[in-house]
């Protein structure tokens, strides 16, 4: 429940309680009124008072019976009542905030797009489609964990949800969990900085985690933090020993992933490791032919532009598909009778081919956001607040989630080592600037153009 409901749900009680007349005005306008709902959980009111005086005119038998009669009656269920001081309300406010964040991490929502029926397959990831499908159909799991690995936008997100949608529709009682491994980080590294006076706050998420029969984690080569890697050590043994299912997605082969404790990459390499690769020419058709359907109204595209298609874009399946809908987009502008090569040529022209020999890293953006602003690392890695600088990181924070979907944490390792806290609140301003400053998404399409050369 939000904060502002607690206040309205609080705001009718005092307002049933001062009616009722069992305070004086001055007793309710001094001590009553004071008082404050902090939240509902478990059955149990917590209620904050400011002095003692207040707790002890509040704790009397006819006090709390006033207190729940009046709660019952705006929420329509009985409580109990517990009292909390404001002081030590406030070292239970982080606590509460780190469960809201897990509770929302543990709320997997799936993408009702990836399932398996609709995921093309071809040679290009025809064994990483079996090992997810087959470990959905198969009560005992003889691999594990699985590990799919490839370059980004070739499917490998797709068969996480494809697995997590599935067990949603045909074994609904099986519990699953998903995170995209920087979140996960985030969680974690929340937790260890958490003083929690009801027990240990990485406890609590682990047993949250361990809690699960799925455990799916995408680009597992951001859980670089030493710190959280600990954790996930205790997680993942834990799952493994009760014979849960792990599938982890990378960007490379297990053993080529740095940054990663040794004993990690073991366990990893212990299961079922299996590469996705661009897709082939027949299988990038297929993919177009399924974007296509039920867009045959809108538009009628010719067979030669889907080769075009299938050739020029088929090294990222997200740039494959994000090629069509430019077109189709394109098409209800101008109105052609069809999308044939021509027209095809013309609105794409322009577009960048992602090469796998000179594959993007955050790295690259780094070095093309110092090269635009004249810079060196040591400068944007510093803590001066210049605006040139200020700007300088914003692009190069924005671009490396924008382009490689990096973690908090790992953008803020390659900026001197920076809180994951600051990094997210440095994306959002720059998510803003691109729509109000003219001049900062420029220097952002400039960047972007240097990645291009």
């Amino acid at each position: 429940m939000e904060p502002q409901a607690y206040k309205e749900i609080w705001k009718q009680v005092l307002s049933d309680i001062q009616k009722a007349g069992y305070y004086d005005s001055e007793t309710f306008d001094s001590w009553i009124s004071k008082t404050e709902l902090f939240k509902i959980e478990d059955g149990t009111a917590f209620i904050l008072y400011p002095t003692m005086i207040t707790l002890n005119i509040l704790k009397t038998e006819q006090g709390i019976s006033l207190l729940r009669s009046s709660l019952y009656e705006v929420l329509k269920e009985e409580v109990s009542i517990q009292f909390i001081s404001k002081q030590d309300a406030s070292k239970l406010i982080p606590e509460i905030k780190l469960q809201q964040r897990t509770q929302n991490l543990m709320r997997t929502d799936f993408n009702e797009e990836y399932t398996f029926e609709n995921f093309i397959e071809g040679n290009s990831n025809a064994e990483a489609y079996a090992a997810c499908l087959s470990c959905c159909t198969q009560k005992k799991h003889l691999f594990n964990p699985i590990m799919i690995y490839g370059n980004s936008g070739l499917g490998k997100t797709h068969l996480l949800h494809a697995i997590g949608n599935y067990l949603k529709k045909e074994r609904p009682e099986t519990k699953v969990f998903y995170s995209y491994s920087g979140d996960l980080v985030s969680i974690l590294l929340d937790a260890m900085k958490t003083k929690n006076i009801h027990g240990n706050a990485v406890d609590q998420v682990k047993s949250q985690l361990i809690d699960n029969d799925y455990f799916l984690i995408d680009d597992i080569q951001n859980l670089q933090q030493s710190s959280s890697q600990e954790v996930f050590f205790t997680v993942y043994n834990e799952l493994i020993s009760r014979n849960a299912q792990i599938v982890i997605t990378s960007d490379m082969h297990p053993s080529e992933l740095s940054g990663l404790q040794s004993r990690l990459i073991s366990r990893f390499n212990s299961g079922l490791s299996v590469n996705i690769v661009k897709p082939e020419f027949d299988t990038s058709k297929a993919i177009l032919k399924k974007k296509l359907e039920g867009n045959e109204e809108i538009c009628q595209i010719n067979e030669d532009v889907l080769d075009y298609l299938a050739h020029k874009f088929s090294n990222d399946v997200r740039n494959l598909e994000g090629s069509l809908n430019k077109l189709i987009f394109n098409a209800t502008l101008e109105n052609p009778d069809v999308i044939d090569l021509d027209f095809a040529q013309r609105i794409l022209m322009k577009e960048p081919i992602v090469s796998s020999t000179s594959e993007l890293t955050i790295k690259k953006i780094k070095k093309a956001v110092t090269r635009f602003y004249g810079l060196t690392y040591k400068d944007i890695e510093g803590k001066s607040r210049q605006k040139k600088l200020m700007n300088a990181r914003q692009v190069f924070i924005y671009l490396s989630r924008e382009l490689l979907h990096k973690a908090y944490v790992s953008i803020g390792q390659e900026l001197g080592n920076r809180d994951h806290t600051t990094i997210s609140s440095s994306y959002d301003r720059a998510v803003k600037l691109i729509q109000t400053d003219k001049n900062f998404k420029m220097a952002v399409d400039k960047v972007k153009s240097l990645l291009e050369d």
